[in-house]
């Protein structure tokens, strides 16, 4: 309680300094907007000149929501407001002493004459604001057909069946319009699946998020901007895809719909999918002091199906205050049948391999489980207040899985004989139950020139865990059980002060109080932890002119245990490797700075220097004696990077437009265990991706698109992962007037299996993960919608409403 009590009143001080600050004489605000869709234009340059001679008195930067404030003496001036890709607008103001509110400002898109034809002015693929890179979703995904795709087609970006990640950071954290998705795997591919590649405007990689944002994950945050909803329509879209892989088809069926009539707006997405994937994964060991080697591989066959169901429904109650509902279920099953064998060898002093010991060995897995979420949302602005807003948010979130498992295995001698006392097997019952609410409140206030941003946040989260094995294997009956309890407190607050016309800072601070305990059935508690953590992020932004843009920016970020890291009950892959979790792990956590710089809305440049510690990973303890292997959870990894980036977005060609990056950095990394280190490695790595559409008629109906990733061998975690490559080449048809689109290509033509090496205590462990490679694909997405009056009647009842 004092700990809350101090932090509480940090927060206080902090705000009240704020509002401290002297206004000025008058204040003149007003909203940028772009004309064609009224979407906020942020970064946008408000000037106030004075007249006759236009000399420049003061000038603002708009914030995230289009709106700038800016003060200065009564009188008549020049009002000048300009964006990047727009044209400029001049208007002659007279400021009163009572301050003035120009309320919502449009710009149109810069256009110009060329021998009497029209050219509309490309506006910039990318857009460097305050903690965010912004990309228009429109140019850099010609011919994706739905989310998933324009995604996969943003720069940085890297899209498996597993999540969304920004490549050389982490998974993401997924928002569509600023409202976090729980959702993660195929579930969350589905509901990408559902949105058209029509009804998306941006996507933002915000690689500092403001302190609203959890900090929790290293990654940062990607929102997807959807276009704003027309009025008096209903339309949406159906989408149909499928991949196949040795024999294996793999297909999926996704909808969006959208409704807006007055104050009412709703969403419905579905998705299903159903998966069939073979593959393989092998662990190879040695053990040089006891001249040891083992080589196990193992064959899987993975089935699996989801269904995906999220509606939203907003509600305008006054044109300053909307509510709003989601609710998300999402039930899945899958089975997976594994073949392994081990064997187990001594290295003789020729280096050849003399066979020992062989253990075939069989498992079987089925899994049911079911994911709900949901969301009550409410915001509330202010006409007369330009950029004040209060929203607030009440989640709740569960989920439940059931698994039933079962493992055999027997050993055999070199001769052929069965091994006495090798044969190992169990059969369990795996059931966990996950509850969460969460509710947060934001508020955000103009002073003056200055943007204060401010909220606050709580979490509470129940896991309740439960394996059991039964009596007639080899592990005998026995029951691991865990209730685990995670609450997480937090305040924090944002201020964005625009320094002059060209300069930005923008500052925050985030303050988290986290509890955590849990009970163990048959043993002590666990030896958990409470922790208070501070996390700053600072952004300085720089626009020298139109056509440049550089920004500093730097956070501290962290990623808690979650509950299976805290477990200390063993699982079984087989006799040979068990994992386990460690009871009063530390959260890990990452510092990083960045400089950043961006000309002409296509070329950039980033320079970057992070430092993790107290990292979580799995420490590889291996018996040099019997080739076991424990993988043990513990803060062991420590990890220095720093490197540069640079990327351009090409389009002077009018039948190409390709998108090509390069990073180059060296990493140290290291991982202790118990005072002594397991495993130490330094090097540089670089990687490298293409990708492009070709634009094959002259109507852009008919295009092509490829990628080409590379990535070299680099140091991760204690770890070496080796090189790493994806290629794929797609081709996609419009037709319908672009309502009907079709696509079919292959990916992973050439790519390498997924290999890393782990070296602990001078012990080798080799890991090999199969790439699906040369895997054919095809979709198709049809996006209907009309406008449910007619032009007229449509006016009559937009008139009505004004009247009302």
């Amino acid at each position: 309680m004092k700990r809350l009590h101090l932090l509480l009143t940090a927060l206080a001080l902090g705000t009240g300094s704020t509002f401290a600050q002297s206004t000025g004489d008058a204040r003149l605000q007003g909203r940028l907007l772009r004309a064609s869709d009224r979407q906020a234009i942020d970064m946008g340059n408000a000037l106030l000149r004075r007249l006759p001679d236009s000399t420049l008195v003061t000038g603002a930067v708009t914030d995230s929501l289009g709106t700038f404030s800016l003060t200065a003496s009564a009188g008549t001036y020049l009002l000048e407001l300009r964006a990047l890709g727009y044209q400029g607008q001049y208007k002659t103001i007279t400021l009163p002493a009572t301050g003035l509110d120009l309320g919502e400002l449009l710009l149109s898109e810069e256009t110009q004459q060329l021998r009497g034809v029209e050219v509309r002015g490309r506006r910039p693929i990318i857009t460097r604001q305050a903690d965010r890179l912004v990309f228009d979703a429109q140019q850099i995904s010609a011919g994706a057909q739905n989310a998933l795709d324009v995604l996969k087609r943003t720069p940085g970006l890297n899209v498996t069946d597993d999540g969304i990640s920004i490549i050389g950071r982490g998974k993401a954290i997924i928002l569509i319009n600023d409202k976090r998705v729980r959702l993660s795997g195929e579930a969350l591919t589905g509901l990408l699946r559902s949105y058209s590649q029509s009804d998306i405007a941006e996507v933002q990689v915000l690689t500092t998020p403001p302190a609203k944002y959890e900090a929790e994950g290293n990654a940062g945050v990607l929102n997807i901007v959807m276009k704003k909803a027309q009025n008096d329509y209903f339309g949406g879209s159906i989408s149909a895809n499928a991949s196949l892989y040795k024999g294996r088809i793999s297909p999926s069926l996704s909808t969006g719909l959208n409704y807006k009539q007055g104050r009412v707006s709703a969403s419905l997405n579905l998705d299903g999918s159903l998966s069939s994937i073979v593959g393989n994964f092998d662990t190879y060991r040695t053990a040089p002091s006891t001249r040891l080697y083992s080589a196990s591989t193992s064959s899987f066959d993975y089935k699996g199906r989801g269904v995906n169901i999220r509606g939203g429904l907003d509600y305008t109650i006054s044109p300053e205050l909307t509510v709003g509902f989601t609710a998300t279920y999402a039930p899945s099953s899958k089975k997976i049948d594994r073949t392994n064998e081990t064997r187990n060898y001594t290295i003789l002093p020729d280096g050849s391999q003399d066979l020992q010991l062989r253990l075939p060995g069989s498992a079987s897995e089925k899994d049911h489980g079911a994911y709900t979420a949901l969301n009550l949302h409410l915001e509330k602005t202010f006409a007369k207040a330009p950029g004040r807003k209060i929203s607030w948010d009440a989640d709740y979130v569960g989920s439940r899985t059931s698994t039933d498992g079962i493992f055999a295995s027997t050993g055999y001698l070199a001769t052929g004989a069965p091994a006495p006392g090798s044969d190992f097997a169990y059969q369990s019952n795996k059931g966990q139950h996950v509850h969460s609410y969460l509710t947060n409140v934001d508020f955000t206030l103009p002073l003056g020139k200055t943007i204060l941003a401010f909220g606050a946040k709580g979490t509470w989260s129940r896991t309740d865990n439960r394996n059991e094995y039964f009596a007639h294997t080899t592990l005998g009956a026995r029951t691991d059980a865990i209730l685990f309890d995670e609450h997480v407190y937090a305040l924090y607050t944002d201020v964005t002060q625009p320094l002059s016309a060209k300069w930005n800072l923008r500052g925050g601070l985030r303050m988290e109080y986290t509890h955590t305990e849990g009970k163990v059935q048959g043993q002590p508690d666990l030896k958990t932890r409470d922790y208070l953590n501070i996390f700053p992020t600072i952004y300085l932004g720089f626009t020298p002119s139109e056509r440049h843009a550089l920004n500093l920016e730097g956070t501290i970020r962290l990623d808690r245990p979650h509950f299976s890291q805290l477990s200390p009950y063993p699982q079984y892959e087989n006799q040979y490797t068990t994992i386990s979790g460690k009871e009063d792990l530390r959260p890990e956590k990452q510092g990083s700075l960045t400089l950043g710089y961006t000309l002409d809305g296509t070329l950039n440049f980033q320079a970057f220097a992070n430092y993790h510690w107290d990292g979580i990973t799995m420490v590889a303890l291996m018996n040099p004696v019997t080739s076991e292997v424990h993988y043990q959870g513990d803060n062991a990894e420590t990890q220095y990077n720093v490197g540069l980036q640079n990327s351009y977005f090409f389009h002077s060609l009018p039948f190409l437009q390709c998108y090509i990056s390069h990073q180059i950095s060296y990493t140290i990394s290291h991982a202790d265990y118990n005072g002594r280190r397991l495993s130490s490695d330094k090097g540089l790595s670089y990687s490298a991706s293409l990708n492009g559409t070709l634009f094959l008629n002259r109507t852009k109906t008919f295009t092509g698109n490829f990628y080409l990733n590379y990535m070299s061998p680099e140091v991760s975690g204690g770890a070496r992962i080796h090189s790493r490559i994806y290629t794929g080449l797609i081709l996609n048809y419009s037709l319908l007037k672009g309502h009907l689109r079709l696509s079919t290509g292959v990916m992973n033509l050439a790519s390498p299996d997924y290999r890393t090496t782990i070296t602990t205590e001078g012990n080798k462990i080799e890991i090999i993960n199969m790439t699906m490679r040369k895997m054919l694909m095809a979709s198709a997405t049809y996006t209907f919608g009309a406008h449910l009056q007619g032009k007229e009647a449509s006016k009559n009842a937009e008139a009505m409403r004004s009247r009302f």
